[in-house]
């Protein structure tokens, strides 16, 4: 490769190293070096990774300010994400002390939050405790009124819980192969069911398509010992309604809810943004993900980035290779 060559390649490289640091500021959050090197949407090294950070801030894109990248524009971002970290560490125990309560509850295999929180980013004030919820076959709907009367008792306490995505072990895998989704799986933390986390990471393993680098598991907080009156009231649940009379209820409560949850949709206009079937629950009416890609592709946009969502073929783009 002749020096122009070189220097074409390194300078698309420096724009590809920037991706991260444009998503990220879609919600105001400077990145660590780590987190760049893993958001990462083509394969590379640390060092490489190094070089074209620092090539950018000659090139006075970004600024490095206190362990954390941001824009050159946006340096003020930097304290707040260290007041949002704090914010974090009050929701935490929080979000962990539902959580494993949701975890007790009969037919509950996988709790795990999600969102601004997973990421220790919370709008102070603002932002709900999201948990994505895995459960057993044929109990989805049964769990989702036993969670909310959860969420009502949270509520009551100044505790804002968002359950807006349930699924059952039957669909693990996520049809919506994107960049959003391989994000938001890489950011999950679980907080119970690490049989079910390992394998919902194992099946969707095209995850690294979108992110090379992003093999990361988040087992920090994860705990499947329940406490012995937790454990007693899932195993006594279970016992009783694992049965026909179960069958029964969660028939009855999934037709119940199914019915009033597509009418809602239907009322604001977000039928086509959210999911109800005997195994998904997923109720993201706000259409987040779409609001997210849509602010992504403008940044990009605005910083002469050249997009590749999805990318082409699933083929991942080494450092230096011709294409």
């Amino acid at each position: 490769m002749d020096q122009s060559n070189q220097w074409s390649a390194n300078g698309s490289l420096v724009e590809e190293v920037l991706k991260p640091i444009l998503y990220a500021d879609i919600f105001d959050y400077p990145l660590t070096f780590d987190e760049i090197y893993k958001f990462l949407e083509f394969k590379t090294t640390p060092d490489e990774v190094q070089s074209l950070l620092d090539r950018a801030i000659e090139n006075r894109e970004i600024v490095f300010i206190d362990q954390f990248y941001s824009l050159a524009e946006k340096p003020h971002l930097v304290a707040r994400r260290r007041e949002r970290w704090l914010a974090s560490q009050e929701l935490w125990p929080k979000a962990i002390y539902y959580g494993r309560w949701v975890a007790s509850l009969p037919f509950i295999r996988m709790v795990s939050v999600t969102g601004s929180l997973a990421v220790d980013n919370p709008r102070d004030g603002v932002d709900d405790i999201d948990f994505l919820i895995v459960t057993r076959p044929g109990r989805l709907w049964f769990c989702r009124a036993l969670i909310i009367l959860l969420v009502r008792w949270g509520h009551l306490r100044g505790v804002h819980l968002c359950p807006n995505y349930l699924l059952t072990e039957n669909v693990l895998y996520f049809d919506d192969n994107n960049l959003f989704v391989a994000r938001e799986m890489l950011q999950m933390i679980p907080l119970y069911g690490r049989e079910f986390y390992l394998k919902m990471r194992e099946i969707n393993a095209w995850l690294t398509d979108y992110l090379p680098q992003g093999h990361g598991l988040n087992l920090e907080k994860i705990n499947d010992q329940l406490s012995p009156l937790q454990n007693w009231f899932k195993k006594i649940g279970e016992f009783l309604l694992a049965g026909p009379i179960g069958d029964f209820i969660e028939k009855i409560l999934q037709k119940i809810q199914i019915t009033k949850h597509t009418r809602q949709a239907a009322k604001s206009g977000a039928l086509d943004k959210v999911v109800f079937t005997a195994d998904m629950c997923k109720g993201h009416y706000n259409s987040h993900n779409q609001k997210t890609m849509s602010a992504y592709r403008q940044r990009l946009q605005a910083h002469v980035i050249n997009s590749k969502l999805p990318p082409t073929n699933g083929r991942l783009r080494e450092v230096g290779s011709r294409e």
